[in-house]
């Protein structure tokens, strides 16, 4: 048998993911970290990003996540996430349209008084284009 370690994924929606997992590779917000078993207890912010696995039976499968945390210990890992999608389940085209979508709302909003709509449309470019690159990793 593998080493393995168990991985659930949670969003406000749905568990998106529950079994085991040999590896992690999760996009940190001071950059992106690898997690096997043995791996020693952590909790970390995590930014929107590819979230990459090789789950118990080795297959290699891309999650795009909005954003979220996660924590690790005793073997038992949760990944709590804004948002969560596999990578083959995104739309190319939808994704397309969500990145010009959201460069429209950013351009919108230069002035200063637009700070905190400015990052929430940041955001929001930084996922679709994310989510774009991520669905050009899907098997086809």
């Amino acid at each position: 048998m593998s080493a393995t370690f168990n991985l659930q994924i949670v969003t406000p929606e749905r568990e998106i993911y529950n079994a085991p997992v040999e590896s992690l590779r999760l996009p940190g917000m001071e950059g992106s970290f690898g997690v096997l078993r043995g791996h020693a207890p952590i909790v970390a912010a995590l930014e929107p990003g590819i979230v990459h696995m090789v789950d118990g039976e080795i297959r290699r499968q891309t999650i795009v996540i909005g954003g979220g945390f996660f924590q690790i210990a005793d073997n038992k890992a949760i990944l709590l996430a804004d948002s969560a999608e596999y990578s083959h389940e995104i739309d190319p085209q939808a994704a397309l349209a969500d990145e010009q979508q959201a460069r429209s709302e950013l351009e919108e909003k230069l002035g200063p008084e637009f700070q905190a709509q400015r990052q929430a449309a940041a955001q929001s470019l930084k996922l679709a284009q994310i989510r774009q690159r991520a669905s050009s990793l899907a098997p086809k």
